[in-house]
């Protein structure tokens, strides 16, 4: 899911940080550039758990502005790099 927040400072940011490493659903977390801020990779067992996530955990995080939750419908392509 895509993460705006509603203030855009240093500690703000960095509270928004602590509360995603404290979150297992979140596997991945990035800063990303646009009309987002973040983008979260979140794994759940069923639609009612992210659900529940989204409602009851990233919702309810201090400073988050606006949520946008896509979903994988298939797999296209996924390729795996080894450095």
């Amino acid at each position: 899911c895509y993460v705006s927040l509603k203030e855009h400072n240093k500690s703000a940011g960095t509270k928004f940080i602590k509360n995603i490493l404290a979150m297992p659903e979140v596997i991945e977390c990035y800063s990303i550039s646009g009309e987002f801020d973040f983008m979260l990779k979140v794994v759940g067992a069923n639609m009612e758990s992210y659900y529940d996530f989204h409602v009851n955990k990233l919702s309810q995080a201090e400073n988050v502005g606006h949520i946008q939750s896509v979903f994988v419908m298939g797999t296209i392509k996924e390729t795996i790099v080894s450095v």
